[in-house]
């Protein structure tokens, strides 16, 4: 869901008696898009968190204090001198925009008391966080802009303060029966989704469609589409989720599965039948736990990208290579007939004469005996010639056995950067991250050298911890430090070991824990080792599965590597919703 109107609207209410009549007492920046508050009421102290970031604008209370730099940036220098040991006297919300007004009373130059306005819009690539004097009047701002950028609204010092264009937009507050029916005339040619968004100051397009689901309309329906009793409807709908909206705040971050997909402040509906709500005592904690995951998700991703690029590239570079090792397996194939050529050539020596350039002989090799001609050095005798097609021969026969081992070597390295790629497309957590990348960093692919926080030994992350629907145990690992510890740590030899066949995946581990692994148990750590693995997208994926007293790791092998013996093999196929079914283990990873 979009930072919208209805979400700041929640906020402030959440805000006005937890800061109203607070004082300022620190102003931090502590990154280049981002203001901290420390607000102290009565012996309650908090932390106000106000961000521009074009990504991820947003305002709420905060518990997880960042690093500050060692100097302050000049906006932050700013706000000091202006608004430090002020009061918040109010907090409003410009009609239901995405404009919050904080306004704090300090003393000017003279030593009188003003009133001040800092002002956080949140929208998108143009938040801003501005500050006005009493007369709005602009002071400074986190982001200037120029009349390059806009010539209906420069934000620069000096310049009065100008609310952003509302496009004729009206307040969702300020809306009855009657203007919403004016409203649908106005906007016949949009659909019942758009209506809202494009009419209405802070109304997102989840809102829209909750309105929509709640009066029994298709969403995408044409406004002039509309019977009256339709029309009837939608504004009874209208009037139902403006009112949940003025009496209370349900926050809730909202998941599909386990995917974290949005949050919301009001009981959306739509998104009852097949998705999950977790629900928060505030809106603040509900956001700061959203954007946290989100942050850690952008940081993960922008972190994975460098290693995934450089295993892509070796992956490719490898599979080049064995793709020229098979043709010259192929070539070698071909070499067969140089020891023909050679028995031929002896078998008639004494017919054929120095100086000859070919050689027109009969094949005794062949069923039918037909003639075969032989290219000849004619500076060579007939023994000097067949010795040199045996040679060839032979140097061709050296080749393949070389060529086999090169094969076999490189087949192993192309497994072992896919189990890394599928490590990382299975991981989540920082921490797993880090481990992938110090695997990566101590192999045989790193060609540059190791720093010395590179060195270090990583702190072990936990595998995916899952509960069978019969009670049982199952473990996950979801790189190969963790399919190390599983395999080699974790098991006893009763239980089982379960891994996708010829292809990189996770090592899955039921534990037995004195009871029998019935079928039920068995079908779902298959489904667990196939979706956790390359072939995650195949139907019928053959699982190895067997006892853990059967598995072995090899002396110096590389980490995840394991040989077994005594195997049985199923065939799965992985679905999320077979992997969701399954109760995960959360405080375990």
């Amino acid at each position: 869901m979009a930072y919208d109107g209805v979400t700041l609207y929640h906020l402030i209410n959440e805000f006005k008696p937890l800061l109203i009549g607070g004082r300022i007492r620190k102003i931090y920046q502590p990154e280049i898009d981002e203001i901290r508050l420390l607000v102290n009421l009565g012996n309650q102290k908090k932390h106000l968190l106000l961000s521009a970031n074009a990504s991820n604008p947003r305002v709420y209370m905060t518990e997880k204090i960042k690093e500050n730099p060692s100097a302050a940036p000049s906006f932050c220098m700013v706000l000091r001198k202006y608004l430090l040991n002020g009061t918040i006297i109010d907090i409003a919300q410009h009609e239901t925009d995405r404009i919050m007004e904080l306004s704090v009373t300090a003393k000017n130059d003279f030593n009188e008391i003003v009133v001040r306005k800092l002002l956080v819009e949140i929208m998108g690539r143009n938040s801003n966080i501005i500050l006005v004097d009493e007369s709005m009047k602009i002071l400074d701002s986190l982001k200037k802009v120029g009349s390059t950028s806009s010539r209906y609204r420069q934000i620069l010092p000096g310049r009065d303060y100008v609310y952003p264009p509302e496009n004729s937009r009206l307040s969702f507050l300020n809306l009855d029966a009657n203007h919403l029916n004016e409203l649908l005339s106005d906007y016949k040619d949009s659909s019942v989704e758009k209506v809202f968004v494009q009419a209405l100051l802070g109304i997102s397009p989840n809102i829209s469609r909750e309105i929509a689901f709640r009066s029994g309309i298709d969403p995408q329906t044409s406004v002039s589409g509309l019977s009256k009793k339709q029309k009837q409807f939608l504004c009874e709908a209208f009037t139902q989720v403006i009112n949940e909206i003025r009496q209370k705040s349900e926050p809730v971050i909202i998941y599909l599965g386990r995917k974290m997909v949005d949050f919301s402040t009001i009981d959306l509906h739509y998104l009852r039948s097949d998705h999950r709500f977790e629900a928060y005592p505030s809106i603040s904690e509900m956001l700061e736990a959203y954007y946290f995951m989100r942050d850690k998700a952008l940081r993960f991703k922008t972190r994975a990208a460098n290693l995934r690029q450089q295993l892509d590239i070796l992956v490719r570079k490898n599979i080049k290579k064995l793709d020229n090792l098979q043709q010259d397996v192929d070539a070698s194939h071909k070499n067969e007939k140089f020891k023909l050529y050679g028995d031929l050539i002896t078998a008639n020596i004494y017919a054929i004469e120095k100086g000859q350039e070919i050689a027109t002989l009969v094949n005794y090799y062949d069923p039918d005996c037909q003639t075969i001609d032989i290219p000849l050095k004619v500076n060579r005798t007939p023994a000097q010639n067949a010795q040199h097609y045996y040679k060839k021969y032979n140097k061709s026969k050296t080749a393949l056995k070389h060529l086999a081992s090169y094969i076999l070597e490189t087949e192993e390295k192309i497994y072992y950067l896919e189990s890394l790629v599928n490590s990382l497309e299975q991981s989540t957590e920082l921490a797993e991250l880090d481990e992938i990348r110090h695997e990566f960093l101590h192999s045989e692919f790193n060609k540059k050298a190791i720093s010395k926080e590179d060195k270090k030994k990583q702190l072990p992350s936990k595998p995916l911890h899952y509960i069978s629907s019969e009670g049982f145990h199952i473990f996950v690992g979801k790189n190969n430090y963790q399919n190390d510890f599983i395999s080699t740590k974790m098991g006893k030899n009763e239980d089982c070991w379960l891994h996708v066949k010829d292809a990189p995946g996770s090592h899955v581990l039921i534990v037995a824990g004195g009871r029998f692994i019935t079928e039920k148990t068995l079908l779902e750590a298959g489904n667990l080792a196939a979706w956790f693995s390359k072939s995650r997208g195949s139907s019928n994926v053959p699982v190895d599965y067997l006892e853990f007293k059967y598995l072995k790791k090899p002396s110096k092998a590389k980490p995840g590597m394991v040989v077994f013996t005594n195997q049985n093999t199923m065939y799965v196929t992985p679905t999320q919703d077979g992997v969701e079914s399954i109760e995960v283990i959360t405080d375990t990873n």
